[in-house]
């Protein structure tokens, strides 16, 4: 897997298609069998797996597999003739699933990415059901995330992952996962929601959380909402220095347990999902938190109905 191999086939087009067809089934069989042998344990059954580089939060990539069950997402590291292993780098159930958004596309560096968002309160509380307590959401130590960005090799490989996702959330869930396909991932231009204007700014405390360990980092900054669906925020005022595109906003449970925060302070808290990551705030009141969900929302729909 690691030297990705290639079959090429020359022929006549219906035996080149056939033997595709038998390729294809024979690969699914060899995975189903290995990954149920090793780790898709129970009433789980095997879906599918893509081959991918993930985008860690130091923006390297890193060679993954993703293998998909009918119930659990599984990171694995790339593995050889030993087949895959019974540890893996994180899982993360269906049902805790947030959003998934198709990026752009870049085709002269074969790179078709997607952005997979979970709610961790959410996976939290599903393994703390009965038929879940044995799980982990990672076997090597490895800190779980609330956002994972992934390469795909093909559009077909990545429309395949993102909408066998959606489907296998809505057999779980009843209900419709948030998807997004475009240039960017509100799938809007900024161009098409006018001129730019300034909805909201204020100084806000801004969370991170460590690259290595537990490690939680908080500092002021000053942030604008804008019309045209883009969130940026610096130091201050004249330095402003990110810009990204917002996917959605969470006004409840956004806090991570290790940030630790306070009863009063988690009701002051709020998360932004954008385009490449998650931003987490604190607002000096409730009221403020308010504002500025309500601010961001209303972007968010005029995005929406402008499409």
């Amino acid at each position: 897997v690691g030297a990705r191999p290639a079959i090429h086939l020359e022929g006549a087009e219906l035996d080149v298609v056939e033997a595709v067809v038998v390729l294809n089934s024979l690969i699914r069989d060899s995975w189903q069998k290995a990954c149920e042998s090793a780790f898709i344990l129970g009433r789980e059954v095997y879906q599918f797996h893509a081959i991918v580089r993930k985008v860690n939060r130091r923006k390297k990539t890193q060679d993954r597999i993703l293998v998909v069950s009918n119930q659990w997402i599984y990171n694995m590291e790339m593995f050889g003739e030993e087949g895959p292993q019974e540890e893996f780098k994180w899982s993360l159930p269906i049902g805790s699933l947030l959003r998934v958004a198709a990026g752009k596309d870049d085709s002269k560096l074969g790179e078709f990415p997607a952005t997979i968002h979970f709610d961790l309160v959410v996976a939290k509380q599903l393994l703390a059901q009965n038929a879940y307590k044995d799980r982990k959401l990672g076997t090597k130590g490895s800190s779980v995330n609330d956002k994972h960005q992934l390469l795909f090799i093909s559009p077909y490989a990545r429309d395949r992952c993102t909408m066998a996702l959606v489907a296998l959330y809505y057999s779980q869930a009843k209900k419709r996962l948030a998807f997004t396909r475009g240039n960017e991932a509100t799938g809007i231009r900024r161009s098409q929601l006018g001129p730019e204007v300034i909805k909201k700014e204020g100084t806000l405390e801004k969370y991170t959380r460590g690259i290595v360990g537990n490690m939680v980092g908080k500092h002021p900054r000053f942030v604008q909402i804008k019309s045209t669906g883009y969130i940026a925020w610096g130091k201050e005022k004249g330095k402003i220095k990110f810009d990204e595109a917002i996917v959605g906003v969470r006004d409840e449970g956004a806090a991570l347990e290790q940030f630790k925060l306070t009863d009063e302070e988690k009701a002051q808290f709020f998360c932004v999902l954008t385009s490449g990551k998650s931003l987490y705030f604190l607002c000096p009141s409730v009221q403020e938190k308010k504002d500025w969900v309500a601010c961001i929302n209303t972007i968010i729909e005029k995005a929406a109905y402008s499409k």
